[in-house]
């Protein structure tokens, strides 16, 4: 049962409405930051410029801004869902509760690291076709963390940011799950992962600088950022979203 029901909800996440809706909105992102330089020829601008300016680059990339809720709209409420419709209770009869909340956080990481970086990758790949693989260094672009990777291979270089997208997806899209434990509304476990990306812009960045989690999705947030920064963040929030998660459903449970 566990198998079946995990391949089930897995396809269920996967071509569900919202998720179609997510990646649209992801696209239309994606074509806003780089909208301007598609369609003129300017000096330098090639396949990685583009990528880069709808990615985090430049005042119009908005999907560095709102990635939290996109990622977080195609399976993070689900729990509130399964409670409501009362399918929790259908479901506990099949399985272990412990083997459910399992399968939730693996689909919900999934589907919310997918949607991001498929749709970055393929907009790379059109991208590359319109500048025809034009991959070159171009030193106008804001990159110095991880200036030796892409001076190495630009190519290398996105696709480093491509699977960074993936990891921000499963990160924030797990936190919004594991407070939908505690709120239950869909609507709010939407929105607070992007409510958190504004609070640690703007609170916790006055602590320190490297509490922005706009760091998370933008490696190139600061020059004195660090790898190591990233990832102990990454997984101190994915470890809080875990641990809501379970101590939510437990409580319900009571």
């Amino acid at each position: 049962m566990g198998n079946g029901y995990f391949v089930s909800e897995l396809k269920r996440a996967f071509f569900s409405r919202n998720t179609f809706i997510s990646q649209l909105l992801i696209f239309v992102c994606i074509f806003i930051g780089s909208f301007e330089f598609i369609f003129h020829p300017y000096p330098g601008v090639n396949a990685i410029y583009l990528f880069m300016y709808s990615h985090s680059e430049g005042t119009s990339a908005i999907l560095s801004l709102l990635f939290p809720v996109l990622v977080s709209l195609p399976f993070a409420a689900s729990y509130v869902t399964d409670v409501r419709t009362g399918f929790i209770h259908y479901i506990s009869y099949r399985m272990s509760r412990k083997k459910y909340l399992l399968i939730r956080l693996l689909v919900n990481g999934l589907v919310s690291g997918y949607v991001i970086a498929s749709s970055l990758l393929v907009s790379f790949i059109i991208f590359l076709l319109i500048k025809k693989f034009d991959v070159s260094v171009v030193d106008t672009l804001n990159i110095i963390v991880l200036r030796g990777v892409y001076e190495y291979s630009p190519v290398l270089f996105v696709l480093i940011m491509i699977l960074n997208s993936f990891v921000c997806g499963v990160v924030f899209s797990t936190l919004a799950l594991g407070v939908s434990t505690f709120i239950h509304n869909h609507y709010l476990t939407i929105v607070f992962p992007f409510a958190f990306y504004i609070l640690s812009g703007t609170l916790l960045f006055q602590i320190n600088k490297f509490l922005n989690s706009a760091m998370l999705f933008d490696l190139e947030y600061d020059p004195d950022l660090k790898i190591s920064y990233v990832a102990l963040y990454d997984l101190i929030l994915l470890i809080i979203g875990v641990a809501l998660f379970f101590i939510g459903a437990a409580k319900h449970a009571e």
